[in-house]
């Protein structure tokens, strides 16, 4: 059986202001879909966080809607699709039982679970455990268990209890929305929970053919080559701008041992970082300056209106960011204005914004001319 493991949608992102709505369905109608036909896919998984918010934006819906009916009924792909901590489980399970028949499994809400999705291929039965993504208290009262108290202990009871009536010798699949602990985690994920004690061990997923993860937003192995995550669908923050993006196919052959391979989509913007002076990176060519930007300057000084500057060239630039600019102060700066004069204040001033760089010749001569002028017009001489 030929799986595709996709996660972390995000639909109805928002990005430094921006939704991202039109280029998660760039990516989803462009490369995605086709991605299916062209490499036979028999099943689609997705390991939570549809949506980037309990209650998302319309649009984002539709295109859910969407896409998730093209799987379906256009291309006739059974679809498992399971909740994340960004999702309402409530929301997103609605109709699960009545969507089932039509090839489109979703577990969200615990006590609409109905025990794994079983499907057939030339080899027999392959059972997809789904656990979606619930807090410790919430399993301890779905499983009546008291001892459940942590993420560890709520997910082994949920798979446990998923898997109870599974013949030993069926090929299971566990798809599961989860932070494994020795996976890398990044600046645009939601903390599961505080100190760390979201982390579950990743032997918790052993006895699986092929675990398909979510959460994580790096595609990455966890421990062992079957232990994924197929990360987020685009780059959610500058601190993912390194990553490659895009879905992990997993051949699980007669015996159940899988075959991994990795497809990288291609955004419509990509997130990038350019480092540099800002007249260097003003100057440089770039053939991709429709791109989501971060300019991470070298000047020490000012740059006068420089996100405006920047735009000229990056019109989607959304951050600028002087990591060396010089803010220690030099001489005396808390002035006494009932005793400094007009022309103190300003010295004092340009050697406040150009610490290093006193006034040229050239600009002295220009601040005398401009006393001489404000003198003349004032009617007196300034002190």
């Amino acid at each position: 059986m030929r799986i595709l493991h996709t996660a972390d949608w995000h639909l109805g992102k928002l990005f430094y202001g921006t939704y991202l709505t039109e280029d998660q369905s760039y990516v989803l109608e462009k490369q995605f879909l086709p991605l299916l036909k062209e490499e036979k896919i028999d099943a689609v998984v997705l390991a939570g966080d549809v949506y980037d918010r309990s209650l998302p934006p319309a649009e984002a819906v539709e295109l859910f809607d969407e896409i998730a009916t093209k799987v379906t009924a256009d291309l006739k792909l059974p679809f498992l699709v399971i909740s994340g901590n960004h999702d309402s489980p409530a929301r997103l399970s609605f109709a699960s039982r009545l969507l089932a028949p039509q090839g489109l499994y979703i577990a969200g809400e615990l006590a609409r679970l109905t025990g794994p999705v079983v499907l057939e291929d030339v080899a027999g039965p392959v059972a997809f455990v789904m656990l979606p993504y619930a807090e410790p208290a919430e399993v301890r009262h779905f499983l009546g268990d008291e001892s459940i108290h942590s993420h560890q202990t709520a997910l082994t009871g949920l798979r446990d209890w998923e898997c109870r009536q599974l013949p030993k010798e069926m090929r299971t699949i566990c798809v599961a929305h989860a932070f494994a602990a020795g996976g890398i985690a990044c600046d645009s994920e939601r903390p599961l929970s505080i100190g760390g004690t979201d982390q579950v061990d990743s032997a918790l997923f052993a006895p699986f053919a092929y675990t398909a993860l979510g959460h994580l937003h790096g595609p990455q192995k966890v421990t062992a080559e079957t232990i994924r995550y197929a990360g987020s669908l685009l780059k959610y923050s500058f601190g993912e701008a390194r990553q490659h993006k895009g879905a992990v196919i997993a051949d699980i052959d007669a015996k159940g041992k899988a075959d991994i391979s990795f497809c990288e989509f291609s955004p419509r913007h990509d997130v990038r970082i350019v480092s540099g002076t800002f007249e260097d990176i003003m100057a440089a060519a770039d053939d991709r300056t429709d791109d989501f930007i971060l300019a991470r300057l070298d000047d020490t000084q000012p740059i006068l209106d420089g996100m405006a500057k920047l735009r000229r060239k990056y019109p989607n630039a959304m951050a600028l960011e002087m990591p060396h600019r010089n803010t220690e102060a030099r001489g005396q700066r808390d002035f006494n204005l009932q005793q400094t004069t007009e022309k103190e204040l300003f010295t004092g001033f340009t050697e406040a914004m150009r610490p290093d760089q006193p006034l040229t010749e050239a600009e002295k001569a220009c601040v005398r001319n401009l006393w001489k002028r404000l003198e003349k017009e004032e009617g007196g001489t300034l002190l």
